[in-house]
């Protein structure tokens, strides 16, 4: 399935040309948006680095993170901040590793709108072009093959953990309520991700890699 795809015209270069290269996109349009940074179909993303995120969050630049947010989710009816690094280790930005957590874990409960670390940009594009993806599938659709989750009315959460590569409709489910908050299941462990049914080894590790690999 090839997309189309909006990249605020106010974004880095960079940002567009990885769009471009995206093997799904088949068309990249720039143009100013009112809310996000790029837009496929309804799917709305904002994308932060590590220091814009923690900026925003601290009120260092303008505008305010959760009015961004605030935004982003009354203008698409999904929207996801994608997060460009990983969860910072305390320190890092000058800010504890625990209110970066808290923070993504109240954006996802407030708004609806899950936080993604997803490492670098390249990583980043492929995440959004993946959920732009699976907002527009019809839900008999196998793009996905181990991914596909039960349907688009389902918790935005319970998608998300569809789309990770070995995770099918019954384990998102089961993810879902251990880690109705993506931001929790970001801060699992292997060990505390296998204490969920039918999560071994190998599927605790996928999911683990997934939040930090970009899936």
């Amino acid at each position: 399935m090839s997309l189309s795809v909006v990249v605020d015209d106010r974004e880095p270069p960079a940002v567009a040309e990885a769009v471009r290269a995206h093997a799904d996109v088949d068309a990249v349009a720039s143009r100013r948006l009112a809310s996000g940074d790029v837009v496929v179909g309804d799917v709305g993303i904002e994308r932060k680095t590590l220091s814009d995120y923690v900026s925003t969050l601290l009120g260092r630049s303008a505008p305010d993170l959760y009015d961004q947010v605030r935004r982003l989710s009354e203008a698409h009816p999904h929207s996801y901040l994608l997060l460009e690094a990983e969860l910072p280790a305390d320190g890092d930005e000058g800010v504890p590793a625990a209110a970066v957590r808290g923070s993504a874990a109240s954006i996802t409960a407030r708004f609806g709108t899950p936080v993604i670390p997803c490492s670098d940009l390249d990583r980043l594009v492929d995440m959004a072009v993946r959920l732009g993806r699976k907002h527009v599938e019809e839900p008999s659709t196998p793009a996905l093959p181990n991914g596909s989750v039960t349907t688009l009315g389902a918790p935005t959460a319970k998608r998300m953990y569809g789309c990770i590569d070995g995770v099918g409709t019954d384990t998102a489910g089961r993810l879902y309520e251990a880690y109705p908050a993506v931001a929790d299941a970001v801060a699992a462990s292997p060990e505390e991700l296998m204490r969920i049914d039918g999560v071994g080894p190998k599927r605790a590790d996928a999911i683990y890699a997934a939040f930090r690999d970009g899936g």
